[in-house]
């Protein structure tokens, strides 16, 4: 695809991207470093959110109100635009989480009408799963693709499916390399407490990375971890405070440590692969962001709904549709695409700089699509054409 923006479109303008979705933050979460990649390259891209987002959390309360959210996160696409390179964006006024009630005609006929007001080179949406399984994204994938396809006679648009391939990466292990690499003891702040707990949680849910996320509470006195277990689990600290114990060969215990919120439990275990060398038992009511190695499917995957799903492997071991025909190396652009997202502050309350960027060049460096238009011609032999003779078996 990006290939083709370099070169420009017929008559030697700009080539045109319009990215249509449901929410305000989607454009990002989908396509934020192959939009900023075309951006970069000189496309005029255009952004479209079918909804305002006034259904969505409010992550941060100093931002917004249940009333002022939807101006918000109009503001918020706009500053995430900025971020990407956007030429331009825009938020519709249909309600937040009823977009699958509108009747499909009625949708449908208002893509096409923003498809004819923008006449876009390349389209890209949801596809049939809506990336996380949302209704409103598969509502719009459905009216989006429909109106692209009443145009195959007229046009030549090329339309993209997003897709999001289930990483087998354990945001655990990354997270515990990197704290026992720092020289000092980390110690995380108040922000970086809320922006792990959120970054965690939604990129393990839509399977960037393959953990199990949860918050736990343990009561005073219980343990959290205790020594000689194998280290299949990392804490982090939200609140109260935790007392690491040794116990020696004799059955004596000694106090080497104690530990609060913001910080790290269990980490040097899961980096090194060795059992557990202490207990760690908690002093208050602790809660902890827990991460474990498993977890249950997202609810919407094909693979919840009983579908089979074709799929073939990439170098890192990671399984992708085997529909899946783009795909686009945004390493460069990873950073415009944590930026873009922490534009969007009440959904994510994040500061980019926060996290190793390591980690998100493995998480976010590559995004990959679906090729809906043109559609591909089908081989007409197995074998292939060789030397213009067709069915020659090869040598």
């Amino acid at each position: 695809m990006i290939d083709d923006v370099a070169a420009g479109a017929p008559g030697g303008r700009p080539a045109r991207l319009l990215g249509i979705f449901a929410h305000p933050d989607d454009e990002t979460v989908c396509a934020g470093g192959t939009l900023a990649k075309y951006a970069s390259a000189g496309a005029e891209t255009t952004v479209v959110a079918l909804t305002k987002g006034g259904a969505g959390q409010i992550r941060d309360a100093g931002v917004a109100t249940r009333a002022t959210l939807t101006a918000v996160r109009e503001r918020e696409l706009e500053a995430a635009g900025r971020q990407l390179g956007l030429t331009r964006t825009r938020c519709l006024d249909h309600a937040d989480g009823r977009l699958s009630e509108v009747d499909a005609d009625e949708l449908r006929e208002q893509v096409a009408g923003l498809i004819r007001e923008f006449r876009p080179d390349v389209v890209i949406t949801f596809g049939p799963d809506g990336f996380s399984g949302h209704p409103d994204h598969v509502a719009v994938g459905a009216a989006v693709t429909a109106a692209c396809l009443e145009r195959r006679p007229a046009g030549s648009i090329r339309l993209f499916h997003c897709h999001l391939p289930r990483s087998r990466m354990l945001l655990r292990d990354r997270l515990a390399e990197w704290v026992v690499e720092l020289t000092t003891r980390f110690k995380g702040t108040r922000d970086f407490v809320r922006a792990l707990s959120v970054f965690s949680r939604e990129t393990t849910a839509l399977g960037y990375a393959a953990d199990f996320v949860s918050v736990e509470w343990f009561p005073s006195g219980s343990y959290l971890i205790e020594q000689g277990e194998e280290a299949t689990v990392m804490h982090f600290l939200l609140s109260g405070q935790v007392e690491i114990r040794r116990e020696g060969a004799d059955g004596r215990v000694r106090v080497v440590d104690r530990s609060g919120p913001g910080e790290f439990i269990g980490e040097e275990g899961i980096a090194t692969g060795r059992p557990r060398n202490a207990h760690v038992v908690a002093l208050d009511d602790v809660t902890s962001l827990t991460f474990l190695a498993s977890g249950p499917t997202p609810a919407g995957r094909p693979e919840e709904q009983g579908l089979p799903v074709l799929t073939r492997s990439l170098p890192s071991g990671d399984r992708i549709d085997a529909r899946v025909s783009a795909c686009v190396d945004v390493s460069d652009f990873v950073g415009h695409k944590i930026r873009a997202t922490a534009a969007h502050r009440s959904q994510y309350p994040i500061d980019p700089a926060m996290f190793p960027d390591s980690i998100l060049q493995e998480m976010f460096g590559v995004e990959y699509f679906v090729q809906v238009l043109p559609e591909r011609e089908l081989d007409t032999s197995l074998l292939g054409d060789r030397d213009g003779a067709p069915g020659t078996p090869p040598p």
